[in-house]
């Protein structure tokens, strides 16, 4: 892996890290309204089944209940609101148009991301050195799937053919701006617990949301754009599924389902063998000569 990235690494180095942050927080600011706006309904929606869940475990365990399904529905939301933002980013368009014209695309991403997650999880198996390099070889294939349409394995393909010979590069760059958003979160997290609580602590994570996912998504759109300038042969390339380079891919892939469905299956068989033993403890107890004495049955 290593020996190929340095082999085939270009003379062209990717642009600065300085001027990325800097160039991505310009086009923040001169987008930040419409963005906001965009990942805002999903963030609320969220944040609002974190505050009942919070809320439950003091007052009432119906709002605990009522809280998990709002939760899981807020990431669904959320998570699809990646579409939106990037065509924004890219088209310099607005909330209505950006959503309308995404939506179509639901069920593709859908697919695109299950296969990611599936590669990412069959990588991780394989002594989590290749999950590592896929989960940086396949960083952009979402950007793929939105800017150059293409759809399946072949926007995980692309999105790996791009980052050759980048791959460190792109490494370096993405851990520091987690590393920058990591100690920005724990110390307003420090600041907001010490001052409020648990209430207050989601509303600070519902304002750094609202500035980190818009701000983070134009920072990696800045890199996929410096990779496709790099790489222009790539970018104008039509779509090929087919194409060789998915291998590895899918092999990954195709392990990671094979171990997420023994994963339930082993789940499935511990939550059975849970409940049989209860009810054995159980049957056991009312037939004990203990319980006739103290506690009869009617």
């Amino acid at each position: 892996m290593g020996k190929n990235d340095t082999a085939d690494a270009p003379k062209i180095s990717l642009r600065p890290v300085g001027s990325l942050f800097s160039d991505a927080w310009k086009l923040y600011k001169a987008r930040w309204r419409m963005l906001v706006e965009i990942v805002l309904l999903p963030t609320l929606v969220v944040a609002l089944g974190y505050v009942l869940l919070i809320v439950g475990a003091s007052i009432g365990h119906w709002l605990m209940v009522l809280g998990g399904p709002i939760l899981f529905i807020g990431y669904i939301i959320f998570i699809f609101s990646i579409l939106p933002i990037i065509y924004s980013i890219h088209n310099a368009t607005g909330v209505d148009a950006s959503y309308a014209a995404t939506i179509k695309w639901f069920c593709a991403f859908v697919w695109v991301v299950i296969l990611e997650m599936l590669a990412l999880l069959g990588g991780s198996v394989l002594l989590i050195i290749p999950g590592i390099w896929l989960g940086v070889a396949l960083t952009f294939a979402v950007y793929v799937f939105v800017i150059e349409h293409r759809r399946g394995i072949d926007a995980l393909r692309q999105s790996k053919d791009y980052v050759k010979g980048y791959w460190w590069a792109v490494l370096g760059r993405v851990i520091l701006l987690s590393a920058l958003f990591v100690v920005i979160s724990v110390i307003i997290e420090i600041i907001v617990l010490i001052l409020a609580g648990d209430t207050a602590r989601v509303l600070a994570m519902l304002v750094m949301t609202l500035f980190f996912v818009p701000y983070s998504m134009i920072y990696h759109y800045l890199i996929f754009q410096n990779l496709r300038e790099r790489k222009p042969e790539l970018a104008e390339a039509q779509p090929a599924p087919e194409k060789k380079g998915t291998g590895f891919i899918k092999t990954a892939a195709i392990v990671g389902l094979i171990f997420a469905v023994l994963a339930v299956c082993v789940l499935i068989v511990a939550i059975d063998s849970g409940t049989f033993l209860r009810l054995r403890r159980t049957d056991s107890f009312h037939s004990s000569p203990a319980y006739g004495v103290h506690y009869p049955l009617p």
